[in-house]
């Protein structure tokens, strides 16, 4: 009889499931108006992220235990699995049917998050949108998403962005357009325009013979 053994370090496999792991991002959307977007401004975001159970400090034990050691793993997680096949022997390992792979067992859990050791909540705070974003864009709130495992870094909060169209206003990049409608005598001969910007209006002389089209910067 032959026998195959396919199996990792146990001891490697324990260390990745036990190392510090960085929280999922989560999004979020705020809707703007034209000059905010412009201009830059302060907006409050409420969105639902997972944080820690407070109750429990994350462990998802109840208050005054802890969690216990798997004693059919011995705390690595996972087990050896032996199956006969074709005359020949063969081992591999899995994932611990008792403790599910975490190589700890909660005996109490914590009545908060069910032993979970997080729970998810509508968090509201205020961010800073920067000046000059445009529409369908995105910005990121650093730390603000998810908590992170095993003592990991939260992850980020990803805002996306919808402006609301102008009456008047359209923008290509970062420049701001006006159409404005003007006669046929005043394209011939020229006039003074009072134009409106996202400053207030400005004193624009316009000169004789403009064409259709034209554009002034």
């Amino acid at each position: 009889r032959s026998t195959l053994t396919s199996s990792g370090s146990s001891s490697s496999d324990e260390a990745r499931r036990n190392a510090p792991q960085r929280g999922e991002h989560v999004g979020a959307r705020v809707e703007l108006t034209f000059e905010e977007a412009a201009f830059g401004c302060k907006k409050e975001i409420k969105y639902q992220r997972i944080e820690r159970c407070a109750d429990c400090g994350g462990s998802g034990a109840a208050d005054g235990t802890q969690p216990e050691t798997c004693d059919r793993c011995r705390g690595t997680g996972q087990v050896s699995v032996t199956q006969n096949f074709m005359g020949m022997t063969m081992q591999s390992t899995a994932a611990c049917p008792k403790c599910g792979g975490k190589g700890k067992i909660i005996r109490t859990p914590c009545a908060r998050c069910k032993g979970k050791g997080k729970v998810r909540r509508s968090k509201t705070i205020e961010v800073d949108v920067p000046a000059g974003i445009d529409d369908e864009q995105t910005f990121v709130v650093y730390g603000e998403g998810n908590s992170g495992v095993n003592g990991g870094t939260e992850g980020n909060l990803e805002v996306f962005v919808i402006v609301k169209p102008h009456p008047y206003f359209n923008r290509d990049g970062f420049t701001v357009l006006l159409d404005k409608h003007i006669s046929f005598t005043q394209a011939a001969l020229g006039d003074t325009l009072y134009v409106p910007t996202l400053d207030g209006k400005v004193k624009y002389d316009m000169p004789a013979g403009t064409q259709p089209g034209a554009v002034f910067m």
